[in-house]
């Protein structure tokens, strides 16, 4: 191995983990050997000989590269034919795999030798030997943590108890009774005759942890529920890091490495153990960035450092599951996390993110397809064993939701036959598994012929997977109605149209009066400008209920008042936290409930308020002076969102029919109520805890102040009346006095 690679892989050795060690030294041990005999010899010849063979190998950087370009190609240029971008990627690994392995650019030069295109071929040759554990140790943070700050807590906690239902006694019983099936097979001599029961439950583990990236993917762009796009990520991201623990624990025994304490024990503790070290890194990274003021760089390495902090020590340090720590530490960061980092950093670190798991889905695929075309070795009673392997995958699939069905309904949102089959369907196979059989196939305590089968069925069954089940997910999800827009939901989008092409008109009328636009064809024009997508004509309103359509709006309205109040300053991070857990307990209903059915609002607070002894005693203690000032501020919050959704209904009105309107002053009276209800419970409070309202108020106020300085400030760079360094030294005086504000609670 070159200079540099070789640099890279001992350093990455370091950073191994326990879990890991005994397979990587094991599968490593033979070629140590070999090594140290050669640099032995090579201690013989003169040092200028030694430093001849040193050169840059800059092979894999040219394979990264180029991935990153097919990437961004695929994305940009095939993105309308219909296949998922991660299935695309599968198909122009495995091609690049075969012209690696038929050789095409192996000593081929150009223009007399001045272009060597053989450097081609050595990139493609250390994407097929790429090291299994890079995959686990570079791309699997990056993965896991992404997936899991991007959900939505309110969802994920409300589907985490179906989710850990397939994680844990689901994969357990996917993994046992797929390595029964094939223990069945190898037992009548029907094939796999080498394999041992060891081996065979091995593969169970590795062959039921599931990657779903590409269905996730689909669901969200054909905009079906975020319930079940969240439940099988959710699944995915916990059955990782079962399927590890399960995976090592065995592995370790066939190696001659077995622990020597009950297994079952073993998997609580690494399993409970990656949690805790989630969570205390991630309570520790938000401490530290609640102290950061709104500098993205800082704040954006505390997060990156602490994805991979989590895993490094989980594995290395405390020998427990990584995975699990890092999908904590994406709850925690998502959850909490939403109001402790900066709101002008929220976007960027959201796009940060997105940006390193596209480049590592881009490179894992790839690589996913050079390995399955350039190092699987198979014959065609092996073809027909994968074949069989996924039919058998699929029963057990239909087996352990089936178990699973009668509690899975009853937690949670609940589980319907619909979401039943697309959980069944979307359980495909990645990356994780095939770094796993790789793991296996290069180890030398398993036979070389059981360890190419292992690689290839393995290898075989996440293309079947993504070819298969990926590219017909959306057929499925259609035939499913899934995807169906309900007339109520239809006539809203009429509506809103209605209401787009009224603007759209008042625009044209005032161009055409521009002497400017005075030969302009109208006609062209309105051919690029219709954006309908639904002709109001196309159903008749006349009898439908959309009062719940209007109520998800009018919440939806609600929790957007509630995070710009929050940006601004106007809302602390308990009255954040205590509306957004209303609100969202609300919007599980799906409008079902009056948008004023909801828990007194008085009785709410004041749950979070009740103190006891005399009244001097109550007003002194801090912690119940800060708990009477967040319901202060909650109700405040919610009086505002009120107003809120009382302009949003007003626009509605301007495009409503009669029957619309009707419905409309329904929804107006339930507003009018939540607006009387926290009117009254500010009124109470002022009366009864006079210098508390003083303070807060008085708090606020000078927020708001702050808040308007550095909009004009802002107003005043756009009209280059300041510069953008003038502009930056008023924003870090105002941001000072902020930071000074929240420290010292005014």
């Amino acid at each position: 191995m070159k200079l540099k690679l070789t640099a890279l892989f001992l350093l990455l050795s370091w950073f191994t983990p326990p879990n890991f060690s005994y397979a990587i030294e094991s599968v490593n041990h033979d070629d140590h050997e070999i090594k140290t005999e050669i640099s032995t010899d090579d201690s013989l010849h003169e040092g200028a000989s030694v430093h001849e063979e040193h050169h840059t190998d800059v092979s894999p950087l040219l394979f990264i590269v180029f991935a990153l370009v097919i990437g961004a190609a695929t994305r940009h240029f095939l993105s309308k034919i219909g296949l998922p971008y991660t299935v695309v990627l599968l198909l122009i690994g495995i091609g690049l795999g075969v012209l690696g392995r038929t050789g095409v650019f192996e000593g081929f030069n150009m223009f007399d030798g001045v272009v060597d295109l053989s450097i081609f071929d050595q990139s493609i040759d250390w994407a097929a030997n790429f090291d299994p554990h890079l995959i686990l140790y570079i791309f699997l943070p990056i993965l896991i943590f992404e997936a899991a700050f991007a959900m939505d807590v309110h969802t994920f906690k409300k589907t985490f108890t179906n989710s850990a239902l397939l994680a844990v006694p689901g994969i357990l019983v996917a993994i046992f009774l797929t390595a029964g099936i094939i223990w069945m097979i190898v037992s009548y001599g029907f094939g796999l005759t080498t394999w041992s029961w060891e081996v065979v439950l091995l593969f169970g583990a590795v062959i039921s942890a599931t990657d779903p990236v590409a269905v996730v993917s689909i669901l969200k762009e054909l905009g079906a529920s975020k319930k079940i796009s969240t439940l099988i990520e959710g699944e995915s991201l916990m059955n990782d890091g079962t399927a590890i623990v399960i995976f090592m624990v065995i592995f370790l025994g066939l190696t001659g490495n077995a622990i020597d304490h009950s297994p079952i024990l073993e998997f609580f503790r690494v399993a409970f153990g990656g949690v805790l070290i989630g969570y205390i890194i991630g309570k520790i990274a938000l401490f530290w960035i609640k102290r950061v003021n709104k500098d993205i760089l800082v704040e954006a390495t505390i997060i990156v450092v602490s994805a991979y902090l989590t895993f490094f020590v989980g594995e290395h340090v405390f020998g427990v599951s990584g995975v699990l720590g890092l999908v904590t530490l994406g709850i925690l960061m998502s959850g909490p996390g939403r109001t402790r980092i900066s709101t002008e950093v929220q976007h960027f670190i959201h796009e940060f993110w997105e940006f390193t798991a596209f480049a590592a889905n881009t490179l894992i695929f790839l690589i996913v397809g050079v390995v399955i075309a350039k190092r699987t070795v198979f014959t065609m009673n092996d073809v027909w064993m994968l074949l069989a392997l996924y039919v058998i995958i699929h029963l057990v699939r239909i087996v352990v939701i089936a178990l699973l069905f009668p509690l899975m309904k009853r937690n949670g949102y609940g589980m319907t036959v619909t979401d039943a089959k697309v959980l069944w369907w979307g359980a495909l196979r990645g990356a994780i598994g095939l770094a796993l059989a790789l793991i296996v196939e290069s180890s030398p305590h398993i036979d070389q012929k059981v360890g190419e089968e292992f690689l290839f069925l393995t290898a075989g069954i996440v293309t079947l997977t993504l070819l298969i089940n990926a590219t017909t997910m959306k057929a499925l999800a259609n035939f499913l109605g899934m995807t169906k827009v309900s007339p109520e939901k239809r006539n809203v989008l009429i509506q809103a149209q209605a209401y787009i092409d009224s603007s759209k008109d008042k625009a044209v009328n005032r161009l055409k009066e521009d002497r400017f636009f005075k030969k302009v064809d109208w006609t062209k024009v309105e051919d690029y400008v219709d954006l309908s997508v639904l002709k109001s004509d196309s159903l008749n309103s006349e009898g439908l209920s959309q009062d719940k359509e209007f109520r998800i709006r009018m919440l939806e309205k609600e929790k957007s008042s509630y995070w710009a109040q929050f940006e601004d300053g106007t809302l602390s991070e308990g009255g954040y936290v205590l509306l957004m857990e209303e609100v969202n307990g609300i919007l599980d209903s799906q409008g079902e409930k009056s948008l004023s059915a909801r828990e007194d609002l008085e009785e709410l607070l004041s749950t979070r308020t009740k103190m006891k002894g005399s009244f001097i005693q109550k007003l002194f203690k801090k912690s119940n002076i800060a708990k009477l000032e967040t319901s202060f501020d909650a109700a405040k919050g919610f009086y505002t969102a009120q107003m809120a959704c009382i302009n949003l209904l007003e626009s509605m009105y301007r495009t409503a029919n009669d029957s619309e309107i009707v419905i409309l002053k329904k929804i107006e009276d339930e507003i009018e109520e939540n607006k009387i209800q926290a009117l009254t419970y500010l009124r109470n409070f002022k009366r009864e805890f006079l210098e508390i309202y003083k303070h807060v108020s008085t708090k606020q106020a000078t927020q708001t102040l702050l808040n308007q300085e550095k909009k004009t400030t802002d107003r005043l760079f756009k009209q280059g009346r300041i510069t953008a360094s003038e502009k930056s030294k008023m924003y870090k005086l105002i941001d000072d006095k902020i930071i000074k504000l929240k420290r010292e609670g005014m």
